[in-house]
């Protein structure tokens, strides 16, 4: 987040962008030389002084001639910008002309601005600043930083490829070696993110490309969660491919360490649900894609025994039945569902196994000994719309969210990180959900109502009749809608009517029941929204599981479809979690997202997005 300035520091940068100040030196005089103001200046910077540091760097672009100010003025810049003081380094280098400076001050001006515009959250306006050309005679430390600000700037705009191509370029000019292997797990991170198809569409060159090596090796990565890939034979072929390729033994050793995962798959698994009361239902799809992942595992050799406990008209007996299952043999424990009973496990009970919770517990930075939580968390969902709002060039949003407490948690998961983002949230309304006109909410959040007051208050002024078009509000980017099917069919098009159908919508996976209806569905047109991977498949591409469950329980898997989707990944998990937890930097393409680890060892879903067009929801 950028700081804010306080009085003092304002104080202070009078006299730094004034080039004013009356600091001593040694004895009590005033230094007036280059070389004293330079050494004062080298000092502050040093003390981690940065406020100082570039006071002195400005005295400096005072003092010294016309030919060597832009090098002082870039100094006060830098450091400023290091202490997150943005505004006052942008200030600094709006005074500096990009045509009094030699081609290495104009490519570090550059670069200074497009930090600026990255911590603003302006990934555009950075990459625009970074459309610049190096020479031979570019430092290796700027081109570096030149190919890392674009991989961020990239990364940040949803151009997967390009910053993993920018994170390639940089290796040959990182002169220090310890900084590569952060490079490389920044790299391999933005290839977890990209899908099959899109790893081998990318690769057009051939070996023995360095690019071309990155995205084969991220293919291998992705194949061997497939348990009948040999990925010693594998890696031998593609050592054949690329002899000299970079990659560090780091990833090389994670690759090769999923092949000692068969190894640690448990032999005794206990499945913790509330098969009976008032989750029962949804226990039981959860359930029944936990064992359709079991019976469509590919190593059909591995069959681990397991045992259902139900905990569901006994919640707070969960310590019991945990201890219960324990003693009953088993190596590794998922569940409970509901978060009251897993604070409830948590709270009162040792973890003596591994265990994975299928929802989360109330404090997001409890870590436990043997704690995994997964949970398809609506918050995740919000926060991921955020980003993308953010992304697609949106600063001030409209909320509108259902009563209760599901709409107003959504909310704050949203505020929260579209503020982080410099976002800005114009209104907020809130609608009752077992309505069917959501006309106030609308014309309260489009500024109608005050089109309204003016126009009668017109009228009354004039005393006559006037020909009257309401004009709603011109300021909004976006709504973000919180929304179920039922409500999301009524608001879009009653958004159309009141003049806001240009307004572009945001949306939870909420609005869509799962199943494709296209007569129901047909007003939601344009809506974007995020979802698991698992709901977003066509028929053409469903996978057989997913045609087998559809099959099996077809009532069941309409109304619960990302519940069986969860239970799916709850069973494939398994044996990835300690490889999540030991390499940050891997992913899990799971049916719920895209899956990684965080360090309180709480699943993170990365989700995949979608729009719908003529009523059906199109990937994106």
């Amino acid at each position: 987040m950028v700081k804010k300035s306080t009085s003092l520091l304002l104080l202070l940068l009078v006299s730094v962008l004034g080039l004013h100040g009356c600091a001593t030196g040694p004895g009590g005089r005033t230094p007036t030389s280059e070389s004293e103001l330079l050494q004062k200046a080298q000092k502050a910077e040093k003390r981690g002084n940065l406020i100082e540091a570039a006071k002195q760097y400005n005295k400096l672009a005072a003092v010294t001639s016309a030919l060597k100010r832009p090098e002082y003025q870039l100094q006060a810049a830098s450091v400023l910008l290091r202490g997150n003081y943005i505004s006052e380094a942008k200030q600094i280098l709006d005074t500096i002309d990009d045509n009094k400076l030699h081609a290495n001050q104009r490519i570090r001006r550059h670069l200074l601005i497009a930090k600026i515009a990255l911590a603003e959250n302006n990934p555009a306006a950075a990459l625009n600043m970074l459309d610049i050309e190096t020479t031979g005679d570019t430092p290796a430390d700027l081109t570096a930083e030149l190919h890392e600000l674009r991989a961020d700037a990239y990364l940040r705009s949803g151009k997967l490829i390009e910053s993993v191509r920018q994170r390639v370029l940089r290796e040959p000019f990182l002169l220090d070696p310890s900084l590569i292997p952060a490079n490389q797990k920044a790299l391999w991170q933005t290839l977890m993110l990209m899908s099959d198809d899109e790893l081998r569409q990318q690769r057009v060159e051939p070996p023995p490309d360095e690019l071309s090596g990155w995205l084969e090796l991220a293919g291998i990565a992705k194949e061997s969660q497939n348990e009948s890939l040999n990925i010693d034979q594998s890696l031998s072929v593609w050592h054949s491919r690329y002899p000299h390729h970079h990659v560090t033994q780091d990833i090389l050793d994670s690759l090769l360490a999923r092949k000692l995962e068969e190894i640690q798959r448990p032999n005794n698994i206990a499945l913790i649900l509330p098969l009976t009361g008032a989750y029962e239902k949804q226990a039981a799809a959860l359930r029944d894609g936990f064992f359709a992942a079991y019976y469509n595992r590919k190593n059909q050799s591995y069959q681990p025994i397991i045992r259902v406990y139900d905990v569901g008209m006994n919640p707070d007996d969960i310590k019991n039945i945990y201890t219960q299952a324990v003693k009953d043999g088993a190596e590794f424990i998922v569940g409970p569902l509901n978060k009251e009973t897993v604070n409830g496990l948590v709270n009162t009970t040792r973890l003596t196994v591994p265990t994975l919770t299928l929802n989360y517990y109330e404090s997001p930075t409890k870590l436990a000994d043997n704690l995994y939580q997964f949970g398809l968390a609506p918050e995740d969902e919000a926060r991921q719309l955020a980003e993308r709002a953010w992304l697609d060039g949106n600063n001030q949003a409209l909320v509108i969210v259902p009563e209760g407490e599901w709409g107003q948690r959504l909310y704050q998961a949203f505020d929260e990180n579209w503020q982080q983002l410099g976002g800005t949230v114009l209104e907020k309304q809130v609608y009752p959900s077992e309505q069917s006109d959501f006309s106030k909410q609308i014309r309260a959040a489009l500024n109608l109502d005050e089109s309204d007051d003016r126009h009668l208050k017109l009228e009354k002024l004039l005393h006559e009749n006037l020909k009257f078009e309401p004009r709603r509000r011109q300021d909004v980017d976006f709504i973000f809608l919180a929304a179920f099917p039922r409500q999301a069919r009524l608001i879009r098009p009653q958004l159309k009517f009141h003049y806001a159908g240009n307004i572009p919508v945001y949306a939870t996976s909420h609005i869509f029941s799962g199943k494709r209806n296209q007569h129901a569905d047909r007003d939601m047109d344009d809506i974007i929204f995020d979802d698991i991977p698992w709901v977003l498949y066509t028929p053409n591409n469903a996978p057989p599981l997913q045609k087998a469950i559809n099959r099996l329980w077809p009532e069941e898997s309409d109304q619960y479809t990302r519940l069986f989707a969860m239970g799916i990944d709850a069973f494939n998990l398994i044996p990835h979690l300690n490889h999540l937890k030991t390499y940050s930097y891997e992913r899990y393409n799971g049916e719920t997202g895209i899956l990684s680890l965080n360090e309180y060892r709480r699943i993170f879903r990365q989700l995949s997005w979608a729009r719908f067009r003529n009523g059906i929801p199109r990937p994106l």
